[in-house]
């Protein structure tokens, strides 16, 4: 068999994801055998996976910052920065709930699946509640991460 892309070379490996034949010279682009269309992929599902993530985060926040402003501040004529305050602390709590919960489900075993009902209810309060706490330390972090990793994939993207 002879590779995908060279078709006078063999082939030494097959992509994972579409199982074309790849020679030592393709197999080489990469830390591991794949082709250039199926990476391309691979790196778009990533884009999008993190973006879908980031708007997640940015969105929760939001939600729950305006749902707190409007309950704090309804019928009341509070200064401008008072306001500006009111909000923004909320969004940066409440934006650090996903990446509380997603540190949280990497922490938590997976022993909680044979809960009853009542037990999945005080899990996911606990759990919420954990997330907010450890959301505003984690946030910061995991928006940096996402940044650094959006901008090195989308450099590779254009790099193939």
């Amino acid at each position: 068999m002879n590779c995908y892309n060279h078709n006078n070379i063999a082939a030494v490996a097959q992509c994972p994801d579409c199982g074309v034949a790849l020679c030592a010279k393709c197999v080489a682009l990469f830390t591991m055998p794949i082709c250039a269309s199926c990476k391309k992929k691979r790196i778009s599902s990533e884009i999008l996976e993190i973006t879908q993530g980031l708007l997640l985060t940015f969105a929760v926040g939001i939600l729950f910052a305006i749902l707190l402003f409007r309950w704090t501040n309804e019928g009341h004529s509070f200064p401008l920065l008072f306001k500006i305050i009111s909000f923004v602390i909320p969004f940066y709590v409440f934006s650090g709930l996903v990446p509380g919960w997603k540190t949280l489900t990497m922490l938590t075993p997976r022993v909680f699946l044979i809960l009853p009902i009542l037990g999945w209810i005080i899990y996911f309060i606990i759990k919420f509640l954990l997330s907010l706490c450890i959301g505003v330390f984690v946030f910061p972090i995991y928006i940096i991460k996402d940044s650094i990793r959006l901008v090195i994939l989308r450099n590779r993207k254009h790099g193939l």
